[in-house]
């Protein structure tokens, strides 16, 4: 790097930004264009703007994207001649790019080295904007509504190299002026930490505070005790009546921090319950009801009314319930009206467990206020009620930011992907009330393992009461709250463990349809080669625990001579130690490895990732024995291990006063790290040797790196939903749009466990037979027929086009999905209609963003669109089922389930099929204005036997039996009339 300095806000800079043929550069992919734009302050001072000849063709796809022709290209210099002109635009300038390492990888990969500093847009916007959603260029440049950005929209130039180079300026010129108005110790305390890690940002951060217009009052020397006494200065001072900001060393203000994390009063708890008024519930829910008050638009409908008096008197009479609730129902105020008159007349707790954080959100942040608001209005006074209802929710111990953590990780030497992290959340700890992640975008590639280190998950003594603690702030906020919104793996842990979720009177389980899934992830185990290797880490070399505990010894007050010798000796006995460790192990999982990995070394690697169920049969096979040989040594050398990281933390243990270095920190990572050794000897042990008759086991090899894992899960479920949630609390309601097949609850009564319930049924209020048609192709090939792929793709493309757009096509695989990509994209953008594929334009969020945004596109997606999606009113009018949505017949959970079934297809494969299509389904008619065709490519559906309990089992929809190139037609006049 170039040893230049810069004034940020006054010396010149180079803006610069590339297209290129794909995007990766170590595999051949290249650079077709080269844009810059030098600039000093907000005028800039020149442009470069230059095609390069990949020589090669580039995809309709980049053509599309960026705009630039082929033809364009072949007229073009090649990068040769091409860079040396950019090397000396550049000049001795510092850099900005956005995602500088995706640029520079294509650079340096064309023979380009530039020495010069350089600024990535996208880092400096993720530390300075923790919230904002999305961190691309373009998203970030509507959200900051930078200026001139729709002027230049309009030149159509979105995904050009100059272009974006500009863009990128303006974003730098808006984070600096955000970077200069932090306060002076903040500023401090983030040089600090990009110095120590060498996190590219510490140029930058230098010369802002360097400059003239950034006051800075000096900061003194960092040592661990400095940091600690900073903190524990702020926390004693936090209730004080003085408002001044009194940032510590650490960059933060505690003692603002210690006043956010308020949870109000304990309930106040009825000796007998008080049982809810169902009159009073009906009335609210009537028309001119205190709910009509609250919320614009109400309007009464007779199955919401419906459900509310069922969960009302389940609650009232201490029973369990299952209720399905249709789409426009409106099952969430439903449940929460009545819930939450019965938290408030008895002081009670009711918990809401749901499986997507949308709506976990749409719970807290639309229908829990709007009750709130009705409930002012049921007090007459329509005034705040210091006993109103209070909510919370309350999530896993990795969502909540660790304080104790946090300061560990400042006070060390974090590593650049560390320091990035530190930077941006201390930024978010300067508002944040909760220190949930879910209030900050951690969307960076390197943000989940130093999240996992930040974060309380495993994190022990973290609730002390004289320390700031987000997981206790709150847990305590729960308790005092009448309801609780949880997601389902919280449930499950808290069934497991305990002590996390505080006493509850009456359960609501939302989404109930994934609730045997989520059992199946939580009641069993996964561990993977990745994991191993962390722990083994954490326990070697320099920065290993074992090698923290000899240095901590560097701080000490007194003389402690005699315990260190002790610590010492330890250590060095699990330094000899680990070389085993890491030698056993890692021979035992390649051993499982071989068990799934192909036989003929020339075999072409997987696309996917295979798994295989270990069986009985496979436990006999001698190779599995010679696994069962070999786990012999690594248990031993994993026995040793939990017992030597015993013997130091005992030998470490009553030595508070004595000024070792992180002290508290240390003990609880010394702790956490013999509780995973435990943990994973454990689990190993089982898997090899000691497996359950009632479990699932099976190997996992991922198709990329070829990474080994291990998996347990249970065969049943039911018992241990009854037993460990059910039978634990006084009411329980399930609940979703999705539980009957054939307009019973059998299949998923059988599968949770959820028996002697009463059971609902309600239709959804809309129109069906008139604003949906349910069109049936009697034409279409059999789903394996050599002629089925070119009949997807003419009628995703005839349907498109009808509709003007507006379609989404759900598939089942992403093979399937991409091949279809492939087939249609040119044909339909010759008809101005964009396709938008899942796994190709961006994470699902994003593609659905861009699907609202253009009605004229199409949308190709599997997995997580089958449901959860919600593109109410114009946005799709047409929706095409590519197949029926069946599980993979050798997926080992599925396989071993089906084995005990007398007929596995009738009663278990078609009911979850059912349950697929019918949320499959559900992503049309959102309103009550809404209107579509659903169109189902698979004869199956009505040319087999059991074809007829998939039709039975959705809306009432007009059913049309036509040709496949009648389709259109039928589409028309849906539509349109």
């Amino acid at each position: 790097m170039l040893s230049i300095h810069t004034d940020p806000f006054d010396d010149a800079w180079v803006a610069f930004d590339l297209e290129t043929t794909g995007l990766n550069a170590d595999r051949g992919d290249a650079i077709i264009e080269i844009g810059a734009a030098k600039f000093q302050g907000g005028k800039t001072l020149d442009t470069f703007e230059r095609f390069v000849n990949p020589q090669r063709r580039i995809s309709p796809f980049i053509t599309a994207l960026t705009g630039i022709q082929q033809r364009e290209l072949d007229r073009a210099d090649t990068i040769d001649r091409v860079a040396p002109e950019f090397v000396a635009f550049v000049g001795t300038a510092p850099l900005i790019a956005h995602n500088a390492g995706f640029d520079l990888g294509f650079l340096r990969n064309s023979g380009i080295e530039l020495p010069n500093p350089i600024v990535d847009t996208y880092d400096l916007a993720y530390v300075l904007r923790p919230d904002e959603p999305s961190y691309a260029l373009e998203q970030l440049a509507q959200n900051l509504e930078l200026p001139n950005i729709r002027k230049q929209r309009k030149q159509d130039r979105a995904h050009r190299a100059v272009y974006d180079a500009i863009v990128s300026k303006m974003l730098f010129l808006s984070l600096l002026e955000d970077a200069a108005a932090l306060d002076p110790m903040t500023l401090a305390a983030m040089q600090r930490i990009a110095q120590s890690s060498g996190w590219s940002m510490s140029y930058l951060l230098d010369g802002i505070a360097a400059n003239p217009r950034v006051i800075s009052g000096g900061y003194p020397p960092l040592t661990s005790s400095a940091i600690a006494e900073s903190s524990d200065a702020s926390i004693q001072d936090a209730n004080s009546d003085e408002d001044e900001s009194k940032v510590g060393l650490n960059g933060l203000d505690m003692q603002r921090i210690t006043r956010r994390l308020h949870s109000g009063g304990a309930l106040k708890e009825n000796e007998r319950i008080t049982p809810i008024d169902a009159d009073m519930v009906a009335s609210m829910f009537s028309e001119g009801g205190e709910l009509s008050r609250a919320l614009d638009g109400f309007e009464s409908r007779a199955e919401q009314v419906q459900m509310a008096q069922a969960v009302t008197e389940a609650i009232n009479d201490g029973e369990r319930i299952i209720i399905e609730a249709g789409t426009g129902v409106g099952k969430s105020l439903a449940y929460l009206l009545p819930a939450a008159l019965y938290a408030l007349a008895n002081g009670k707790r009711v918990v809401i467990s749901t499986n997507t954080i949308n709506l976990q959100e749409q719970l807290l942040n639309k229908d829990v206020p709007i009750l709130v608001e009705a409930l002012k209005f049921a007090d007459d006074d329509g005034e705040e009620d210091e006993d109103g209802l209070r909510f919370a929710s309350l999530k896993g111990r990795a969502n909540y930011l660790c304080m104790r953590r946090w300061n560990a990780m400042y006070a060390s030497e974090p590593t650049s992907e560390e320091a990035r992290l530190l930077a941006k959340t201390m930024l978010w700890l300067q508002s944040t009330a909760s220190g949930d992640r879910a209030e900050i975008n951690l969307g960076h590639r390197d943000a989940a393992a130093p999240w996992d280190r930040l974060s309380a998950n495993n994190a022990r003594g973290c609730m002390r009461n004289e320390s700031v603690c987000f997981l206790r702030a709150a847990r305590e906020r729960a308790a005092a709250s009448h309801l609780i919104v949880v997601n389902h793996a919280l449930l499950l842990s808290n069934a497991l463990v305990g002590r996390i979720i505080p006493d509850y009177d009456v359960l609501i389980i939302d989404e109930a349809h994934h609730l045997e899934e989520e059992a199946t992830k939580h009641l069993g185990f996964e561990l993977t080669q990745a994991r191993f290797g962390e722990h083994f880490q954490n326990l070697s070399g320099d920065a290993g625990l074992p090698n923290q505990a000899t240095m901590a010894f560097r701080t000490a007050l007194s003389d402690v001579t005699d315990r260190k010798e002790t610590v010492d000796t330890v250590v060095d006995e699990i330094a000899r130690l680990m070389p085993r460790v890491r030698d056993y192990v890692p021979r035992t999982l390649a051993q499982m490895g071989t068990m799934v990995k192909p036989t003929d070394s020339g075999r072409q690697q997987p696309a996917y990732a295979q798994q295989v169920r270990v069986t009985k049969g496979m436990r006999a096979n001698p190779k599995w024995s010679e696994i069962e040989i070999g786990w012999e040594n690594a248990d031993l050398a994993l026995l040793e291990l939990g017992k030597l990281l015993g013997n130091l933390h005992k030998a470490l243990e009553g030595m508070d006063e004595a000024g070792l270095l992180n002290y508290e920190s240390l003990m609880n990572d010394l702790a956490d790290a013999a509780q995973a050794n435990d943990t994973l000897r454990r689990n190993l042990h089982e898997f090899v040797v000691a497996p359950e008759d009632d479990a699932i086991y099976w190997l996992t090899l991922s198709a990329q790196r070829q990474d080994l894992s291990l998996h347990a899960a249970p065969l049943h479920v039911a018992e241990h939903l009854d037993d460990l949630i059910f039978s634990q609390t006084r009411s329980v309601i399930m609940t979703s749009a999705t539980l009957s097949t054939e307009q019973n609850f059998n299949h998923i009564v059988e599968r949770t466990g959820f028996k002697d319930a009463r059971a609902l049924l309600l239709g959804s209020p809309f129109d069906y037979p008139n604003v949906a048609a349910l069109c049936l192709p009697n034409d279409i090939p059999a789903p394996n027929s050599w002629a089925y792929q070119d009949a997807l793709d003419n009628t995703i493309k005839d349907t498109a086009i009808a509709a003007d757009g507006r379609t989404m096509a759900l598939f089942t695989s992403y093979s399937a999905l991409r091949k279809t990509a492939s087939n249609i994209r040119n044909d339909l953008k010759a008809r101005g209609i964009e396709v938008l594929q899942q796994g190709n334009d961006g994470p699902p969020a994003q593609i659905v963003r861009r699907f609202m945004q253009n009605p004229r596109a199409v949308l190709l997606g599997t997995a997580s669109f089958w449901e959860g999606v919600d593109l109410p009113g114009d946005a799709l009018s047409a929706l095409i089922i590519a197949k029926l949505p069946f599980d993979v017949p050798n997926e080992p959970v599925f396989q071993a389930r089906s084995e005990l079934y007398d007929n596995a297809f009738m009663q278990y494969s078609v009911p979850r099929a059912i349950l697929r299509l019918r949320q499959g389904f559900g992503r049309l008619i959102r309103t009550k204005t809404d209107r579509g065709v659903v169109v189902i490519l698979d004869g199956r559906v009505t040319g087999s036997r059991y074809g007829s309990a998939f039709l039975r089992s959705l809306p009432p929809a007009r059913q049309v039996k036509c040709s496949l190139h009648e389709i259109p037609a039928v589409v028309r006049k849906q539509l349109h009339g």
